[in-house]
């Protein structure tokens, strides 16, 4: 009966137990809810919270960016002020020169300046006269200052009536650009500023003409042995002083002779004409007399070349003329200036050559383009030679021409008497060469010295022959 009672559990037990069950259930239940509610609320609130900042964000962009930029300002100001500090204690330590110093080395700088400016433009009109195929012979000049300090230049220069025309455009072109008041009368060019002078005088050469010298020299000598008194100075005293003749040469010496610048006068193209030698001559286009000149040297028998213009070194400020190749220029309109110029003289032109042209013919590309225009009018070109780098005479060999070129420049001094002393030089540089081309120019005293030499070194087996013999 114990063992029963002690296994059986009280009845009043289990009531109370599972009374405690379903409070304990209720209980955990309610902390369930509350739990639920109150992650509710802070979903909420934080949900209320971002919305707020977002708000706050959209609303205001602008303090966000500007708080940076306002410090980066504050570091640049910091910087600077530094800077300064930086500078004015380097300042302390390096004397500072005074303000008299500074105004006293200010005009030594503008001096300099001025006399560097003008030996420029001395050297531009130096290379205006060296385009025109001007020698120094030819140029006195000389500088001098006036009681004020202002530098005067002078050049006289004995030249061309024709020539005297280019180079006192081009001169003046020069000393206008510079800031010169330029005046300019006949044959004078003066070009005047504070600090300097320009005076540039321009002189025709003088006539040399001498007729029948020696039947002159025959009577001076017929007057010393009969004695005869003598009233007025003898003639010997003016009849210039020619240079000696070169000696008589074995065997027979050729060279040839070009004379330039055909069209500027008519009276001067009959003289031309009227020489027996074979001397050719060249012709500018688009000029007042150039048809006539090239008709009547080809009426002649004549050997008749186009004297080309071609811009110089010295360009703009000398102006080659119509009908000119400039630097720029491209190859369509270099064919039609080449064209224009061959068909202006109205002949069978034998040949042509560069007229100035040393900016051109330096230029290999712009000489290769000339001569393939020129191929259907000629097959023959003559290199002037008017700058020492010239590249003419091998492009002309490229394009497969017949070639030459000039060794030789016989009337860059217009005296009758140096013409006749490069005449004779050119006849003995043939003799030592085997033949020599020699260029002048139709000129009053070119003409007259040649009647004056080539006879006389005809004597002497000299012989000058048509140029188009020399070329190869």
């Amino acid at each position: 009966m114990a063992a029963r009672q002690t296994n059986k559990r009280p009845a009043g037990r289990k009531t109370t137990t599972r009374r405690k069950t379903s409070k304990s259930k209720s209980a955990g239940g309610g902390v369930f809810l509350g739990i639920g509610l109150i992650a509710v609320l802070i979903a909420l609130i934080s949900f209320s919270i971002m919305s707020i900042t977002g708000s706050k964000d959209k609303e205001e962009p602008k303090t966000v960016t500007v708080i940076p930029a306002q410090k980066k300002e504050t570091a640049e100001k910091k910087e600077q002020k530094e800077e300064k500090q930086q500078k004015q204690q380097a300042a302390k330590t390096v004397p500072v020169p005074k303000k008299e110093s500074v105004k006293k080395e200010e005009p030594k700088k503008e001096k300099e300046q001025e006399t560097v400016n003008h030996n420029d433009i001395t050297d531009l009109i130096r290379l205006v006269l060296y385009d025109h195929e001007i020698s120094r012979s030819s140029v006195k000049e000389r500088q001098s200052k006036t009681s004020t300090g202002k530098e005067i230049t002078y050049f006289d220069i004995t030249c061309d009536e024709n020539m005297q025309r280019g180079i006192t455009s081009a001169i003046s072109s020069i000393l206008r650009k510079h800031g010169y008041k330029v005046e300019s009368a006949q044959n004078k060019v003066v070009g005047s500023s504070k600090k300097d002078e320009f005076n540039i005088v321009l002189k025709a050469p003088k006539k040399e003409v001498v007729k029948k010298e020696a039947p002159k020299k025959e009577e001076v000598v017929k007057q010393e042995e009969k004695k005869e008194p003598v009233k007025e100075k003898p003639q010997v005293a003016e009849t210039p002083k020619y240079p000696p003749l070169p000696p008589y040469s074995k065997k027979q010496v050729k060279f040839a002779i070009l004379l330039d610048d055909g069209g500027n006068s008519a009276e001067l193209a009959k003289e031309y004409a009227d020489i027996k030698y074979p001397v050719a001559v060249a012709v500018l286009p688009h000029l007042e007399h150039s048809r006539y000149t090239a008709q009547i040297a080809k009426k002649a028998g004549k050997t008749v070349f186009l004297h080309f213009p071609m811009a110089p070194k010295s360009y703009p400020n000398t102006d080659p003329g119509k009908g000119a190749v400039l630097p720029n220029m491209p190859e369509l309109l270099i064919a039609g200036v080449v064209k224009e110029n061959f068909e202006s003289l109205g002949v069978k032109l034998d040949g042509f050559n560069n007229h100035m042209g040393s900016a051109i013919t330096e230029d290999a590309h712009k000489m290769s383009q000339i001569l393939n225009a020129s191929k259907q009018y000629t097959n023959r070109f003559i290199d002037s030679r008017t700058t020492a780098q010239t590249k003419a005479y091998e492009e002309c060999r490229k394009a497969g021409y017949k070639c030459g070129e000039n060794r030789l420049f016989l009337d860059n001094d217009n005296s009758v008497e140096a013409i006749l002393a490069k005449i004779y030089e050119a006849a003995e540089k043939a003799r030592d060469d085997g033949s020599i081309i020699a260029i002048g120019h139709i000129r009053p005293n070119t003409l007259a010295a040649l009647k004056i030499a080539l006879p006389q070194l005809e004597k002497l087996n000299y012989h000058v022959v048509d140029i188009k013999k020399l070329t190869n």
